[in-house]
């Protein structure tokens, strides 16, 4: 198990990021949502998720649009680019379709991804390569 992952944790937010926000799995969002704190979808939301912490997508969560944050675990499906600052984990029954950015990621056996990444750069957000600024569109990022 790499990156301090334990069993049974399955989308489990860093240490620090307690997730305030919650997407249940009968909820549909058509729209962006930002927040300071740690989001959870376990929901379809058609449109870019923002944080300035984690970002965990549930195996029934779909996000169709952009995804940003600290870090990123995905065990549901995103179509569209993640960018996160720290480390991107795919779990067995995650897909992403879309460009990636991040300090790190790991994909376990049966994830999927397509598309192009970039990893490395500093700790920080803005040194991501391929980097988008919070304050930026998703839905128009290249």
């Amino acid at each position: 198990m790499a990156w301090g992952s334990k069993p049974g944790k399955e989308g489990a937010a860093t240490k620090s990021d307690a997730i305030e926000n919650i997407i249940g799995p009968s909820c549909v969002i058509r729209g962006d949502l930002a927040a300071e704190g740690a989001f959870r979808i376990d929901g379809t939301i058609e449109g870019s998720v923002e944080s300035r912490a984690s970002v965990v997508v549930g195996e029934n969560g779909v996000i169709r649009g952009g995804v940003r944050g600290t870090d990123v675990v995905i065990a549901g499906t995103v179509q569209g680019d993640v960018t996160c600052s720290g480390h991107l984990e795919i779990l067995a029954k995650g897909t992403v379709e879309g460009d990636i950015a991040a300090k790190s990621m790991r994909i376990e056996t049966g994830g999927v991804f397509c598309g192009t990444s970039r990893m490395g750069g500093r700790a920080g957000a803005d040194d991501v390569p391929g980097a988008i600024p919070m304050s930026a569109d998703l839905s128009s990022a290249a």
